[in-house]
């Protein structure tokens, strides 16, 4: 009996142990996607604050970072952001509100930068300036993260950029285009006339083999004075 007993009080504890893992299990990307939210939104307080030298930054690493955009870090070569610094530099806001996207902007789109924000391309046109600005991000899978609605934008859409100093842009949506990755650099350089944004993002959802590019072009401008 006695024997008995302990053999049921072990079970019940492997069925305990069994289905704690299990429960921590499943609540792992949900915590994970939490910590992203806590991140994005300590973010956005600080730009929207001025701050540019945002130092060490704390963000979840994202499942594909290190292939996802490789062709970016290639072109730039040397030049590229050290990713193993876990330094990011505050750029802007971007708010597009046709999707219920708002996402803190940083300089670079390497890997590091792009967990919890978008990321300007350095080698493109600065926000309001002349040329074709750039801005990467990742496609989440939960519905509204990141850029996972940018297939949503239709022309005539409006996607607000706003730097560290005040200033705001507004750019309309020209159209939208899907390419092999491979094109990504060779096409951004062709769409460099005039005052010009341009989107980037993985595409279809879930297998990523291909790119998601959203045009659109300034509409509006105000600019911080002094």
């Amino acid at each position: 009996m006695e024997q008995r007993r302990v053999i049921m009080i072990l079970a019940a504890i492997l069925l305990l142990l069994i289905f704690t893992a299990g429960a921590l299990f499943l609540a792992r990307p949900a915590i994970i996607d939490g910590r992203r939210v806590a991140a994005e939104e300590k973010l956005i307080a600080l730009i929207e604050e001025g701050h540019t030298d945002i130092g060490d930054f704390s963000a979840p690493e994202m499942e594909g970072e290190g292939t996802e955009f490789l062709e970016v870090e290639e072109e730039l070569g040397p030049e590229f952001p050290d990713v193993a610094s876990e330094e990011i530099t505050g750029y802007g806001i971007i708010v597009i509100p046709a999707i219920d996207l708002k996402m803190p902007l940083v300089r670079g789109a390497d890997s590091y930068s792009l967990r919890a924000a978008a990321g300007w391309y350095p080698d493109s046109a600065e926000m309001g300036e002349a040329g074709n600005c750039v801005i990467f991000g990742h496609r989440m899978t939960s519905y509204g993260r990141h850029f996972n609605r940018l297939d949503e934008l239709k022309e005539g859409d409006t996607i607000f950029l706003y730097g560290t100093d005040g200033s705001s842009y507004a750019y309309e949506v020209t159209g939208s285009e899907t390419i092999e990755p491979d094109m990504l650099m060779d096409t951004l350089r062709e769409h460099n006339e005039g005052f010009s944004l341009t989107l980037v993002t993985c595409t279809p959802k879930g297998t990523f083999t291909h790119r998601l590019l959203i045009y659109a072009s300034l509409s509006a401008t105000e600019k911080q004075e002094g």
